[in-house]
């Protein structure tokens, strides 16, 4: 039997609220969690090419803390990144804040997580500025992740920059070595921007001293160049939700049971068990604000001039071997679940109108 993030909010959310507060973004997340996929949204009514059978599938909710809702939008957007790809090696970088910063996202975190987008790509353009070889503009895919395996805070930006630089005279400068820059330089320089970041907010920072007596992380590693590899690279990272609920083990009166990987010990795989009520805080706890964009392209990769970039770099770059071009998503398809041998498809939809709306 399949568990349900639902089914943990259906059985702890009621207690959980009498001793919690929830935010409003917060309250749409569960209803809409707790909805997905149930008659309220209504129902679409698929038949077998073969068999004529029926199968009735109720509508999804389409939220993006969901985690039975983004599927499909995943291979959309992978679909979609497959056109902005550069025939170069890429370049996967991570930025992790300090444990100390995550007191700010309870109070603040569109102003923490901006700043984190910022700092960080103020980074990389003054190392792309002053490099001893080839100086000019990146490109940058950029996704924000608030958790950890645990479902603890563990604020840290995945960074997928493809391996080359457009300088002023629109020349496009491909990097040949096995890395982007030195990562302990990188490092230093994002600590210093990210603290700059945080003065300009207004952000109190917790812990000054400490912040600057640490080292901060900063993870690198060359992707291949084929563009497969770097979609797989997407598609792992941006569209990645808090927990995959095939990672739920047990739901019972002791609390929710999940498997982990734990980094520290080899990548083994763990199971943890919390109680309800701190299994719903963590989880919670990385609801996006309203309207807040975690998934961002800069420099050469951004909407304004991504499409006119991307040209003058075409016009460059050498014609990709056969090999290399990038295969087209194959596109899901529902067997029956009768016969085992037809396809299902959409005969009708059911769409239930919000209470209250006139039907006509």
């Amino acid at each position: 039997m399949s568990l349900h993030l639902s089914d943990v909010l259906a059985q702890f959310l009621p207690e959980y609220k009498q001793h919690h507060a929830l935010n409003w973004q917060q309250q749409a997340a569960c209803k809409h969690i707790m909805q997905c996929r149930t008659a309220v949204l209504g129902q679409q009514l698929w038949q077998c090419d073969n068999c004529q059978q029926q199968q009735v599938v109720y509508c999804s909710c389409r939220d993006r803390h969901c985690p039975r809702c983004q599927g499909q939008r995943t291979r959309d957007w992978i679909e979609a990144q497959a056109a902005n790809l550069v025939q170069v090696k890429y370049f996967h970088l991570v930025f992790t804040l300090p444990h100390e910063l995550n007191v700010i996202s309870q109070y603040a975190p569109e102003k923490l997580y901006k700043s984190l987008f910022n700092a960080v790509w103020q980074t990389l353009s003054k190392f792309a500025r002053q490099h001893r070889k080839t100086t000019g503009e990146l490109g940058m895919t950029a996704v924000l992740h608030t958790w950890g395996q645990t479902l603890t805070q563990h604020i840290h930006l995945h960074c997928l920059i493809p391996g080359g630089m457009l300088n002023q005279a629109e020349r496009w400068q491909v990097i040949d070595k096995g890395y982007l820059f030195p990562v302990k330089a990188l490092s230093t320089v994002f600590r210093a921007k990210m603290l700059q970041q945080l003065r300009d907010e207004q952000l109190s920072i917790p812990d000054k001293e400490a912040l600057l007596a640490k080292p901060w992380t900063v993870f690198s590693k060359a992707c291949l160049c084929k563009p497969e590899t770097v979609l797989r690279y997407l598609g792992r990272y941006t569209r990645k939700g808090v927990l995959h609920e095939s990672r739920l083990q047990r739901i019972g009166a002791e609390g929710v049971s999940f498997n982990y990987r734990d980094y520290q010990d080899g990548n083994k795989r763990k199971v943890m068990t919390l109680n309800g009520g701190e299994f719903i805080r963590r989880y919670l706890s990385h609801v996006l604000p309203k309207g807040f964009m975690r998934i961002r392209h800069y420099g050469l990769l951004a909407n304004r001039c991504r499409k006119r970039k991307l040209a003058i770099i075409r016009q460059q770059e050498k014609k990709p071997k056969p090999e290399e071009k990038v295969a087209e998503q194959e596109k899901p398809c529902w067997h029956c679940p009768h016969c085992h041998v037809g396809l299902l498809h959409l005969a009708s939809m059911l769409v239930v109108r919000p209470p209250g709306k006139p039907d006509g």
